[in-house]
């Protein structure tokens, strides 16, 4: 593994979280917070989960926080009830990211991470491992949101690393019209 490898993840990882933001802000106020099919209930629900996740753990492995605050670091869904404000905070976690990722080094990438665990045991990995589960979350949810966008007929197209790749690895401005 290599910085600029992880720092190309979370590049895709932006680009792909813009682009489905792009498309949930197609949707009406009572298709964001419907109940959904995967992930944590609502399409809105679940983007607050991995944005609220990507900052405690990053605010660990920054070291901003020990990890056992980092982990109690929560957003309460009803403080960004549209894409306006999930985009807004999704942004600062991004320059948050950006911050981090810029000071990283190789020789950070094998340092041993230890912290308990919320459900209990001690958590042992390199902080290489763990930058990659973050970046692996955010996949997951933002694959739980693709497919309840799509249900609503809002498809986000393909997110994979590949188009990423073929598109030159571009950004998506906030509030950008997706294509």
């Amino acid at each position: 593994m290599t910085v600029a490898i992880v720092r190309m993840l979370y590049h895709h990882g932006a680009w792909a979280d813009a682009r489905v933001l792009d498309y949930a802000a197609r949707l009406t106020p009572e298709q964001l917070t419907a109940p959904g099919t995967a992930g944590h209930g609502s399409i809105r629900d679940t983007l607050v989960h991995a944005i609220a996740t990507q900052r405690a753990w990053l605010t660990w492995l920054d070291g901003s926080l020990p990890p056992e605050e980092a982990m109690r670091l929560r957003i309460d869904p009803a403080t960004l009830p549209d894409v306006p404000a999930v985009r807004e905070q999704w942004a600062a976690v991004q320059e948050q990211t950006q911050r981090f990722l810029a000071r990283l080094t190789g020789d950070d990438l094998n340092r041993e991470m230890t912290s308990r665990t919320p459900w209990g045991g001690t958590l042992r990995a390199t902080l290489g491992e763990l930058v990659v589960h973050v970046a692996c979350h955010g996949t997951q949810h933002r694959s739980e949101v693709a497919a309840m966008l799509t249900a609503f007929g809002q498809s986000p197209g393909n997110l994979d690393v590949l188009r990423f790749i073929l598109e030159g690895q571009p950004t998506s401005p906030a509030g950008q019209e997706p294509a």
